[in-house]
């Protein structure tokens, strides 16, 4: 006695599964910024300069000698990257705004969209080619 095989047509999976990876391919992956990142210098080596970037859209600066050098707040919505010194740099509440692109994971670099205030704008985008996140051992 033999056993009947039901025989089933694999196309219509095999479409169905392309038809789920093609959609999956689109949908860009969420990136967080929080945590810790190291400034890099032109050359790519980490410069010392350390950013915490906390759930709270607050953000600390610490400098190669540990000390806080800046402090203030943050927004990122999409790929634009909102920031606001605590420090009356520029002025109060005065926010600057950059495009930032995340390189997967652990690496992010900012393009200027617009910030009048030349000191930060400078330091953001005049001497920072980009961020590397400091992953925890």
């Amino acid at each position: 006695m033999k056993k009947q095989i039901s025989k089933f047509d694999i196309k219509p999976l095999i479409v169905f599964c392309c038809f789920v990876v093609l959609l999956l391919a689109f949908v860009a992956p969420k990136y967080s910024l929080v945590g810790k990142w190291s400034v890099l210098n032109l050359d790519g080596t980490a410069s010392g300069e350390l950013i915490d970037f906390k759930k709270d859209n607050t953000y600390t600066v610490a400098l190669p000698d540990g000390n806080i050098g800046e402090r203030g707040n943050y927004l990122l919505k999409d790929s634009v990257f909102s920031l606001k010194n605590i420090k009356d740099v520029c002025g109060k509440d005065y926010w600057g705004k950059y495009k930032l692109v995340f390189y997967g994971n652990d690496s992010v670099h900012l393009a200027l969209i617009s910030d009048t205030c030349t000191e930060r704008r400078t330091d953001i985008v005049g001497y920072n080619p980009g961020l590397k996140r400091i992953v925890a051992k």
